[in-house]
């Protein structure tokens, strides 16, 4: 079962973040003594700023979606220091079992479908603002090791693993533009070691991906 599960993308969203996913756990009582809310997911961000029905593209009905709100501020207000002789933990059984069927309703074989069709628009949008290919927007969607499937995932394209080098290493601070070191670093070298990391993809192209976690 996947840790994730698509609820919706933003309708006509240009922003990055417009695909926002759900935790895959109906019944989430955390830490003994409390029911955690069903946070909004995506590659770069975690909120609650659930959009209005009429904002978004998602295969739940509006019924089924208000809910899903409805419930996240009732587990919300049960608050901290649950116990499970008490009545609020009752009421936090009662509300996840309200949200199960919905829940089946995202992970339905519909759902996946709608979701493949999201997925190839996103791939779309991706290769247009990176300038991929369709076979390099594949590969790199195919490698990203999380269960998001979005424009999001693709923070920035290199070139090759020199490129990736140099640009990492003058961002994390290792090399200073004008410093005697800078004449001396293994751009290249350090590009190629930073592909081992999983945030990090080469391409069949020699283009080198850096995802978003």
């Amino acid at each position: 079962m996947k840790e994730y599960v698509f609820l919706y993308r933003v309708t006509g969203e240009e922003d990055r973040d417009s695909c926002a996913y759900l935790e895959n756990k109906p019944m989430r009582f955390e830490c003994g003594h409390y029911f955690g809310r069903m946070i909004l997911h995506g590659s770069c961000y975690c909120n609650s700023d659930w959009k209005d029905y009429s904002n978004i593209e998602t295969i739940l009905t509006e019924d089924e979606y208000n809910t899903l709100r409805k419930i996240d501020m009732e587990i919300n207000g049960l608050g901290y220091g649950i116990k499970p002789e008490d009545e609020r933990y009752q009421k936090g059984v009662a509300l996840a079992e309200k949200v199960k069927p919905i829940f089946d309703k995202l992970n339905s074989a519909e759902a996946a479908e709608f979701f493949r069709q999201i997925v190839e628009d996103e791939k779309q949008i991706a290769m247009d603002e990176h300038g991929l290919t369709e076979e390099e927007v594949e590969e790199a969607f195919n490698n990203y090791p999380l269960d998001y499937q979005d424009r999001s995932i693709i923070g920035t394209v290199f070139e090759d693993s020199e490129e990736l080098g140099r640009e990492e290493a003058y961002s994390l601070g290792y090399v200073k533009e004008g410093e005697l070191t800078e004449r001396y670093f293994d751009f290249e070298k350090f590009g190629e070691d930073l592909i081992e990391e999983e945030m990090y993809q080469e391409l069949e192209s020699g283009k080198c991906v850096m995802y978003m976690m």
